[in-house]
């Protein structure tokens, strides 16, 4: 009877062992990921949009104020202040995507009326911006 007790005790103490270390590491991969998104910049103004041509690549954070599902997504931009502050530059935009653009921190059904996103585009050949990805930032930041 004491070995196996003894060897119950081992496996128990085992899987306590196994599964600290994978809330350590999602707590982890969750912090790494949060990180990325939040020292993400839009580095694209309305004034600079001018600029762009066929082919080039643009960012932009968007308080979206209305979505065609995998179709576009149109919003007012927004201008970085902190970190997790946003403020709002009067200027609106409107971005076309489909399904097959990823969706990072959020779902496909997170791009709604309200969100704030971060959008990848590019200028393509019909000069028309197409979303490469979509980085919801919905309650990670504030908009002013």
């Amino acid at each position: 009877m004491p070995s196996a007790s003894l060897n119950s005790s081992r496996t128990t103490r085992l899987w306590i062992f196994l599964l600290v270390i994978l809330a350590l590491l999602s707590f982890l991969a969750m912090r790494r990921s949060l990180g990325k998104a939040m020292t993400m910049r839009a580095e694209t103004t309305g004034a600079s949009m001018a600029q762009l041509k066929v082919g080039d690549q643009a960012k932009f954070v968007l308080e979206v104020k209305a979505v065609a599902p995998a179709a576009s997504v149109e919003g007012d931009t927004l201008e970085k202040q902190t970190e997790t502050v946003y403020r709002r530059t009067g200027n609106t935009i409107k971005i076309a995507y489909d399904a097959a653009t990823p969706v990072v921190m959020g779902k496909a059904s997170d791009v709604r009326e309200g969100a704030v996103v971060h959008i990848t585009a590019r200028i393509a050949n019909d000069h028309v911006l197409h979303a490469e990805q979509i980085v919801v930032l919905t309650g990670y930041v504030q908009v002013q």
